[in-house]
């Protein structure tokens, strides 16, 4: 199965105890809205706790649960094509949606740190901030 996500009115303090091995927090976007991923059951439930609450929730169309444990089958796969990509230095100042900080002039060029945007947290609130 490819999982699920769903977009929540929550913190991201507030997701974190909910947060069980097949799940992930997927995306910050803003500092009350943030993206779940992972198993459907568990994002059932922690959909379901927040609605409890009367909180805003939006299950999202997708293929597969993106930025959770269900990408870790493919990271090794595509870090080794990634490995085959030529990468440049930006001629321009980039906020990294990955750590929501400015980028160091090499780090956007490894194989390395794109492998790690397909399973970590996007932090679109934070690079937003920086900015």
């Amino acid at each position: 199965p490819g999982g699920a996500m769903t977009a929540l009115e929550a913190t991201e303090d507030e997701v974190r105890p909910l947060l069980t091995p097949g799940t992930a927090l997927a995306a910050v976007n803003g500092p009350h809205s943030v993206v779940v991923s992972g198993d459907p059951t568990e994002i059932s439930r922690i959909t379901a706790h927040f609605t409890t609450l009367g909180r805003r929730t939006r299950p999202l169309t997708v293929s597969h649960a993106f930025h959770s444990p269900h990408m870790d089958p493919i990271l090794a796969e595509f870090h080794h094509i990634a490995t085959g990509i030529t990468f440049h230095t930006p001629r321009i100042p980039i906020v990294s949606t990955l750590t929501g900080h400015l980028a160091t002039p090499g780090q956007l060029t490894t194989p390395d740190y794109w492998t790690r945007h397909i399973r970590e947290t996007v932090r679109y609130h934070h690079a937003v901030q920086t900015l």
